[in-house]
Parts: structure tokens; C-alpha cells; sequence
């Protein structure tokens, strides 16, 4: 870094502590600076927790590329829930939830259709549902729905005006999905081996991808790099770099038993269950791909949830224990933990919102 012309300082009020490497602060706080002096000279140095670079020590002005850029190139701040359904009714119903203060409100029947058991993806702005019922009757995640694409503005929270090039080419039903941040989503399963590939930044579909072995009902989790899909044909793991996917564990121990994303090196699925009967989540490195131990849902016996991906919680909306209802949660990533049906994050409106799917925006 060079400074041209006039530097002015008033008062320096407090200096980095200074010394070699030997001397760095033993529990520095992230944004922490240090002026590490060596022979061959001195250098401000910034604590950016990055176990892999230096011990989480970088040099300023030759900072390396940090995996947790990909947590903040999109600062979540709302999260919404699209459809789901109750008792064989399924909805057109939208709610909204402010993360910083948990509180979820209705904002309307945006939907085009009633929608459940479906999937879908977000970009920036925009959030797209994917094999709607244009019938406007109930289908069970085995019937047959459609090649329809529904789609809410998240930012003025209306409808967003269907188009042509939203929908897709197969009907599916009861699909997953998995996504690349905000720009590419990839459809998968719901009765078709074909995977399809969505782009979220012109809003249109994107071609078909190579056939893989399918079936119905599937789920996912999707990291900066990689997605992981499972359902009853197993488990796979897809690069977004290539396109191409390998046979992996099944990461969930059902379809219903549905993927939590994060930003931190995590993914989430059921370990046990199917519709229900989901009691513990399996934890999933996505650096080494390895369970890294289960731990308790924090509501018990469910399936078919919504979820959301934040920052540095996220949100179940909506959920099936038995009965389709509004139960929801808030889970912590850095604990592991969770807490039910927070006072005013609970959908409502509906008497009950399992199998619909969430977006999130800035």
C-alpha cells in the first residue's frame, strides 16, 4: 500500500501490539492487527482466522483468496416461505422473516398456484419455484405435477410475472435441488434421471445435464463448491466447476428428511425417518466430506421441513411431526443447537406449511 501527498494525523490513540512471530496474541479476535518484526523487516500482519493460511494470520497488502469471502458476498437478511400445504390443501401463501429480529409475517398469496412438494432457488432478487400444479389440486410427493415455474419478487414482495423461459423441461415432482450461490441451480430427481441446470442470473432454464440413476423424492445441501443430493437411488456429490457429479454416500436418510445449507463448512440432513421420525441430524464436513457427529433436531420427530440458509443461524418454517403445522426453529451453526418456535417466528394464516420450499436475500 502507497500513500501520494499529504498524510495528516491528529493523535494516534492506540498502536498494534508489535513483536515476532513468536510474540502474536494467543487468542486475537478476528480483524486483529499485529506488527511482526523479522530480519527482513517489519510487516502488518491481520488476524483472519484462517486455519490453513499461517494460522489464521495473513500479511496486508498480500492477502490470499479466504473461503470466507463466500459467507459474505451475500449478507442474509430475510428469509421467505413459499406454499407448503395442510390436510391435502396446498397454498399460495407467502410469508417473510426479518432475521435480525425473528419475526415472521404474511405478505400474500404470490404464488401463481397452490404449490407442495416441490423445490426451488434463489437468486439475488428473485425466488423461483419449480414444477408447479397448474390444476390447483393437492398432489402427494409421488403424483405427477408439472413443468411449471412460480416466481415472487423478494425485494417489493409481489408476485413476479411468469414467463416462458422459467419452466422447465421434465415434470417432476417432489424434486431436489442444489445451487451455486446466487448464479446456477441444478434440478434433480422427481421422477426423472435428467438433471437440469436454472440460471438465476438471466432467469431462464439452462440445458440438460448428463443422466444419473433417479427416483422420487430427494433432497440436498449445497456449500461454495459442491452440492450433495440424495434419495432413494442413493447419494451423489456435484462440482460446480465441471458439472459433473460422482456417487456418494446418502448424506440424508430420506428425501423428507430435507437439507440445511450454511456458509461455514457444514451441511445438514436427517439421519433418521422418513415423512417424519426424524430425531438427529447427520453433520457433514464439506472439506473432507466426513460426518463430523450428529447432533439433536431441535424439534423432535419431524420431516418435510422448510429451510432457510443465514449467516450464522437459520430457520426451520413450517414442518410435518405427524400433523402438517407451523412449528418452527432457529439453529445456531457455531453450536449446533437450536431453539423451538421462537416467539412471532412461527408462520401463519395456514393451519399448517410442511413441504414448501424458502429463499433468502440481502
Amino acid at each position: 500500500m502507497s500513500v501520494s501527498g499529504s498524510l495528516n494525523v491528529d493523535k494516534v490513540v492506540a498502536r498494534p501490539p508489535k513483536g515476532t512471530r513468536a510474540n502474536r496474541p494467543s487468542s486475537p479476535l478476528s480483524g486483529s492487527l499485529f506488527m511482526e518484526q523479522s530480519d527482513s523487516g517489519s510487516f502488518m500482519m491481520l488476524y483472519t482466522g484462517i486455519s490453513n493460511i499461517d494460522d489464521g494470520w495473513e500479511m496486508i497488502g498480500a492477502q490470499e483468496p479466504r473461503p470466507t469471502d463466500f459467507k459474505y458476498r451475500q449478507v442474509i437478511n430475510y428469509s421467505y416461505l413459499a406454499g407448503g400445504y395442510k390436510s391435502s390443501s396446498p397454498w399460495k401463501n407467502v410469508h417473510k422473516t426479518v432475521n435480525s429480529t425473528d419475526q415472521t409475517n404474511h405478505i400474500g398469496e404470490l404464488l401463481d398456484y397452490p404449490m407442495s412438494y416441490s423445490s426451488g432457488a434463489c437468486s439475488k432478487s428473485i425466488l423461483f419455484i419449480w414444477s408447479v400444479n397448474t390444476d390447483g389440486a393437492w398432489k402427494s410427493a409421488t403424483n405427477t405435477h408439472g413443468t411449471t415455474t412460480s416466481a415472487v419478487n423478494m425485494f417489493n414482495d409481489t408476485n413476479y410475472a411468469h414467463q416462458a423461459k422459467f419452466d422447465i423441461t421434465y415434470i417432476r415432482h417432489d424434486l431436489g435441488t442444489l445451487f451455486k450461490e446466487t448464479e446456477f441451480a441444478y434440478l434433480f430427481d422427481g421422477g426423472n434421471t435428467n438433471m437440469e441446470r436454472f440460471n438465476l442470473t438471466n432467469e431462464s432454464h439452462a440445458g440438460i445435464l448428463s443422466s444419473y440413476n433417479g427416483g422420487e423424492g430427494a433432497s440436498g445441501f449445497s456449500d461454495e463448491n459442491h452440492g450433495y443430493g440424495w434419495g432413494g437411488f442413493g447419494g451423489f456429490k456435484f462440482a460446480f466447476a465441471t458439472e459433473t457429479h460422482v456417487t456418494g454416500t446418502k448424506w440424508g436418510a430420506h428425501g423428507q428428511q430435507k437439507g440445511i445449507s450454511s456458509k461455514v463448512g457444514k451441511g445438514y440432513a436427517g439421519n433418521e425417518g422418513s415423512y417424519a421420525g426424524g430425531y438427529n441430524l447427520r453433520r457433514w464436513d464439506n472439506t473432507s466430506d466426513t460426518n463430523i457427529g450428529n447432533v439433536v433436531k431441535p424439534h423432535p420427530n419431524c420431516g418435510e421441513e422448510n429451510f432457510t440458509m443465514g449467516q450464522d443461524h437459520q430457520y426451520m418454517l413450517g414442518v410435518y411431526d405427524g400433523t402438517q403445522n407451523n412449528t418452527s426453529w432457529k439453529f445456531i451453526y457455531s453450536t449446533d443447537t437450536g431453539t423451538t418456535s421462537v416467539q412471532g417466528l412461527n408462520p401463519g394464516v395456514n393451519a399448517g406449511t410442511s413441504s414448501g420450499h424458502c429463499g433468502w436475500r440481502e
